[in-house]
């Protein structure tokens, strides 16, 4: 099974369905989710097509990793699941608790992509990756000075 994540095609668009999955993830995972909040709380730019890949970050041990990994799969999106032993969910230790790295796409090439080169890729094709402004992308990675002020509201 984890050799066909993020290869098959990502299904039919789940546009307008309420609640998606973003908000299903928050209800049922809110206390376990450690980043990636605004990305799940905006998960219909996702079926938009107006955002590239998503990613937030959890913890919890073996049962509540493929519980999460098993109610990922019920819907129609490309995804990836990392822990720091890697992306074989299945050998981890029962006990012990870990964080988890999520990235979810309507894009299932972006998810191999990510799976195939994610150490590799730079800072600027990580902000094309994650759907920003190129111009917020360029400040952010070349003219951070200029990106710090603008994001803390100076002139």
């Amino acid at each position: 099974m984890i050799n066909n994540t993020g290869i098959d095609a990502p299904g039919i668009p789940t546009v307008g369905n309420k609640p998606n999955l973003g908000e299903l993830l928050l209800k049922r995972y809110r206390g376990r989710i450690c980043t990636g909040f605004d990305d799940l709380e905006k998960f219909e730019l996702i079926d938009r097509l107006q955002k590239p890949v998503l990613d937030f970050t959890f913890y919890g041990n073996k049962r509540l990793i493929l519980e999460v990994y098993n109610f990922i799969s019920q819907f129609p999106y490309a995804f990836i699941m990392k822990t720091k032993k890697g992306y074989d969910l299945w050998s981890l230790p029962q006990r012990g608790s870990r964080n988890v790295y999520v990235y979810i796409s309507r894009f299932p090439k972006l998810i191999k992509f990510i799976r195939e080169y994610e150490d590799q890729i730079p800072n600027d094709l990580w902000g094309i990756i994650h759907g920003y402004t190129l111009t917020e992308i360029h400040q952010f990675t070349y003219d951070w000075d200029e990106w710090a002020k603008k994001k803390d509201g100076m002139p």
